[in-house]
């Protein structure tokens, strides 16, 4: 437990013991509406007012906007990596393209250290397409990292969505418009696509290979 527990009120203590609790048990943290029903607590609004008071005294850690991103805070704290839960996803398919991360589609939250992510990314796990950029290294047992948000550059590795298929492609976008997706390997002949034709999930940070 941290060293701040001791100021903690008896809600408090309920509230963080109830998160201690349950990441030891599950490996992942409780999201503000699980953390409610453990304490009896019926209102998200005051579970979310007992975390911020918790955050204010530092012994949990948290990220803007992502569900399960509680941390607990040691005293040894630094001498760790810190890290988030990205959500690995399911499948990609033309129902949920446009919200791969409903929970439905979560497969697993994987803990990944911050210091391989971008600050301000928006990041998904998925399994690596079986076609695309093999002769690159990548396989079909591969499990990639994507982020949502990156700025994208020519020759940047994009995750890409094309009416039922998804595709592993290197990006370049193209003066008219339109968009060119190269792969080494490829089991559809067409590369150039116009915006309205292929969703373009993100680039491509990471990858994580099975031996």
């Amino acid at each position: 437990m941290s060293a701040n527990y001791s100021s903690l009120t008896a809600k408090q203590k309920k509230v963080y013991m109830v998160i201690e609790s349950y990441i030891k048990t599950h490996g992942i943290p409780p999201t503000v509406r699980e953390i409610g029903e453990l304490v009896g607590e019926k209102t998200p609004g005051a579970v979310q007012g007992i975390l911020n008071r918790l955050e204010q005294k530092g012994v949990i850690k948290r990220q803007l906007g992502a569900a399960r991103s509680i941390q607990l805070v040691s005293p040894d704290d630094q001498m760790y990596g810190k890290h988030v839960y990205v959500p690995k996803i399911k499948k990609i398919s033309k129902r949920n393209v446009n919200d791969l991360t409903n929970i439905y589609n979560i497969e697993l939250y994987h803990p990944i250290s911050q210091e391989v992510l971008s600050e301000n990314g928006d990041y998904i796990i998925s399994d690596c397409p079986a076609d695309g950029l093999t002769e690159s290294g990548f396989g079909a047992n591969d499990v990639i990292i994507v982020n949502r948000a990156a700025e994208l550059k020519p020759g940047d590795i994009v995750l890409s969505f094309y009416e039922t298929i998804s595709l592993l492609r290197r990006f370049y976008p193209e003066s008219d418009g339109t968009i060119t997706l190269k792969a080494d390997s490829k089991v559809i002949d067409k590369e150039n696509f116009a915006p309205d034709e292929i969703t373009i999930i993100g680039k491509v940070e990471g990858r994580y290979t099975r031996f």
